[in-house]
């Protein structure tokens, strides 16, 4: 073959010469002609790689014309990149197999990139490679097509700001799930597993019937906010998370559904925002119906979205919410500027620029025609950029401030009157400079100075030189200062230099616009004296109770001990004598010698009772009692006696062992004294229960009582009943320890029929 892909007879000189070339040349032109028409680039190449023989596809695929492909090496025409492939560097021409089918990138002649696919075998004996070449181009660029948007899906499904996954099979196996869903359920390595084995808190939320039923019927599932619970620490403790979400069914090739494609964004911080939002809007709103004062808010248009109650009461009637404007019910004071309108007024000034501070009286008319006097306050809100969105209005009614200014007015006259003619010193000081600002008669009259010297002076200059530096440094300027009511002693000076002290009781009052203080004095020299000549008496009428109660200690405590001797004394007597009056002499006199010593001892429970201090201690109440009765089984009436304890200790009670023991000593021993001698069944019973703050305790007996006309008079010191034994002393001592301990007594009684002590004392227990 030649250049013109005919056959090459130029060798032959004579046909008849050659019958046998002639008997070929028609069979080679004819497959010269069918390699023409393939759709593959058809070539011959020798050992150098030259083209010798070239179909006329490489005009079609490479739109090079056949002499300018033939005798030049075939990578002249390879792009460079593939030339310095060492992988397919060169056909194997030598090799004489036949090379494996590999790809070349070949430039078309207009620069484009040619890809074909090769496959060659090496002719030993024509020293020829016989090549075809398909043309893949078009293969490959679906290929590279297929590849970007293969990236660009991956690119999506992973950088996307959504959770996306597949769920694949009737069972919900995970295929895909990008970084932001695992990060949402906290979990690794779901890929090949169900759903249920990776999130099986969501069994009892409905969502894997949700996910069947998409699966069956193909029918996409929308969420909007749904609440899901997560275990996503897998110790059973449910997060909650809203979510936004999709599931849509996911199709092979042959439109079958074989899983489920999920979309969803998590929701929770907006959500729970909102509902703080909406939280914040409601406890507004509830406040705003709350409160006392006419309250309402506008939008920035000035339209009514909201009042209360008060604010109702003040117009009289309901506004119309979206459509009446803020200044409902409004007639504006413009007595000064009869042509003030409603959008000129300081009240829609504040509301459009933003200005809170409103002391503009407004008129509130009624439907009934009643008006009020209105102080508006406005405050305006604003969004993130500063834009006013609204406002709240507090409307303060005035009327009746009003009424009560113009009454003041009224009674001026009557009020100066009585400033002047008050039968005490009273004067009017500025609170900034302290300067008299007006001075009545008594007070001119009392220190000395003329109206017209009084108003030349300030408040110190009635005060002693030697106190005005301590007193401008003392509180005293602060007081005046700072509170509205002040009363106290001061020395005060007359113009003729006398001093006497003063108390004077103050109070903060507007004067002609001034802030000022309305101070009254009042000269208490001689209660001073008298106050002094009282505390005296008082330190010596203490230092006597003082002696007086030592003294009594000590008498008690010396008389205790020849007591005690004379009844030893008496005891040998009582060993020693057999006559019948000895013995009856000394049983008289250790029965004389026991009462004396009883009122002895409560001499002595008397002046401790008042001289020392109370030691506080848990207290056994049950254990306490039943000693105490222990050790009054030695009193002479004490046989017989039937006691029931019963005290109830719901809480620990803490006071003093002492005193308490004090008190039920004297009232079971009293009830021991005087029972019914006669009587079968006698008893005393102690019943009680301790709380937190009290012990509540009950002492019976059916004893011969008490007539109600002595129940507060055997409280008293030294008081007896008739015809009873006794010092006088004892309940007076009880009544006094009681009083100590922050507890009361009480007495329920008849004659005849016994007596109930209710004693109630404070449960001291340490903070």
């Amino acid at each position: 073959m030649n250049g013109n892909n005919k056959i090459d007879n130029t060798a032959v000189s004579d046909k008849n010469n050659c019958s046998s070339t002639n008997y070929f040349e028609e069979p080679l032109h004819e497959l010269g002609k069918i390699l023409d028409f393939s759709m593959d680039l058809i070539c011959s190449c020798d050992k150098e790689g030259k083209f010798v023989w070239v179909n006329k596809a490489s005009e079609r695929i490479l739109c090079y014309q056949l002499e300018e492909l033939i005798g030049k090496k075939y990578t002249d025409f390879v792009l460079q990149e593939d030339n310095d492939n060492q992988i397919n560097e060169d056909f194997d021409f030598k090799s004489g197999s036949q090379v494996p089918i590999f790809e070349k990138k070949f430039i078309h002649k207009n620069g484009n990139i040619v890809y074909l696919q090769w496959s060659a075998v090496w002719d030993d004996v024509k020293n020829l490679c016989y090549c075809i070449g398909r043309d893949i181009t078009e293969k490959k660029n679906i290929e590279n097509a297929y590849e970007i948007e293969r990236l660009r899906f991956y690119n999506l499904y992973s950088q996307a700001p959504s959770c996306i996954g597949i769920l694949k099979g009737p069972n919900h196996v995970y295929e895909l799930a990008n970084e932001l869903y695992l990060k949402l359920i906290d979990k690794k390595d779901v890929i090949g597993k169900t759903i249920r084995e990776v999130l099986p808190e969501l069994e009892t939320q409905g969502i894997f019937e949700i996910l069947d039923n998409v699966y069956q019927t193909g029918e996409t599932f929308t969420a909007d906010e749904m609440l899901i619970k997560l275990d996503r620490d897998g110790n059973g403790k449910l997060d909650d998370v809203y979510l936004n979400f999709i599931y849509q069914a996911h199709k092979d090739a042959n439109n079958t559904i074989d899983g489920i494609f999920f979309f969803g964004n998590d929701v929770t911080e907006q959500v729970l925002s909102r509902k703080k939002i909406e939280e914040s809007e409601k406890m507004y709103r509830d406040l705003i119906h709350k409160l006392p004062v006419a309250t309402y808010s506008c939008d920035a248009e000035g339209r009514i979205v909201l009042y209360n109650k008060a604010a109702v009461a003040l117009w009289g009637s309901e506004p119309e919410l979206g459509k009446d404007l803020w200044h409902h019910s409004w007639k504006i004071n413009n007595n000064k500027k009869s042509s003030m309108t409603y959008n000129l007024c300081s009240m829609a000034k504040a509301l459009k620029e933003g200005d809170p501070i409103l002391r503009e009286e407004i008129i509130i008319e009624r439907p009934d025609g009643d008006k009020r006097s209105v102080l508006p306050y406005p405050v305006p809100f604003r969004d993130i950029e500063g834009q006013i969105t609204g406002a709240v209005i507090v409307l303060a009614d005035i009327t009746e401030m009003k009424l009560v200014e113009k009454r003041l007015k009224k009674s001026e006259k009557k009020y100066r009157y009585l400033f002047d003619n008050n039968p005490m010193p009273m004067w009017v000081i500025d609170l900034v400079t302290f300067k008299f600002l007006d001075v009545n008669k008594m007070a001119i009259m009392k220190y000395g100075y003329s109206r017209e010297e009084f108003l030349a002076m300030t408040a110190l200059d009635i005060r002693p030189n030697n106190e005005k530096i301590s007193y401008i440094k003392s509180n005293d300027i602060l007081e005046i200062n700072q509170s509205n009511y002040n009363r106290g002693k001061w020395n005060h000076l007359k113009k003729d230099g006398t001093l006497f002290t003063v108390e004077i009781i103050a109070h903060d009052i507007m004067y002609e616009g001034t802030r000022a203080r309305l101070i009254l004095s009042n000269d208490i020299t001689d209660r001073i004296k008298a106050e002094i000549n009282l505390e005296k008496r008082n330190r010596e009428l203490i230092k006597t109770n003082s002696e007086l109660d030592r003294f009594a200690y000590s008498v008690s405590h010396d008389l205790r001990s020849p007591l005690t001797s004379i009844l030893g004394l008496t005891a040998f007597i009582e060993a020693e004598s057999q006559e019948t009056d000895t013995l009856k002499h000394a049983k008289l006199i250790r029965s004389s010698i026991n009462r004396l010593d009883e009122f002895i001892k409560n001499i002595l429970s008397y002046s401790r009772n008042n001289r020392t201090g109370l030691e506080v201690q848990q207290i056994a109440l049950n254990e306490m009692v039943l000693d105490v009765i222990e050790s009054l089984q030695s009193m002479k009436d004490a046989e017989g006696i039937r006691y029931e304890v019963e005290i109830s200790e719901q809480h620990p009670f803490f006071t003093d062992r002492l005193r308490f023991t004090t008190i039920v000593r004297n009232l079971i021993s009293n009830a021991i004294k005087y029972h019914k001698k006669e009587q079968a069944d006698r008893f005393v019973k102690i019943v009680g229960y301790s709380d937190q703050e009290n012990l509540h305790l009950y002492i019976r007996d059916n004893g011969i009582g008490i007539a109600p006309e002595y129940h507060q008079k055997i409280f008293e010191l030294f008081f007896r009943l008739s015809g009873k034994d006794g010092s006088g002393i004892g309940l007076y001592i009880v009544k006094d320890v009681v009083e100590m301990l922050q507890g009361t007594i009480e007495v329920q009684s008849e004659k005849g029929a016994g007596t109930t002590f209710n004693i109630i004392l404070k449960n001291l227990k340490p903070c």
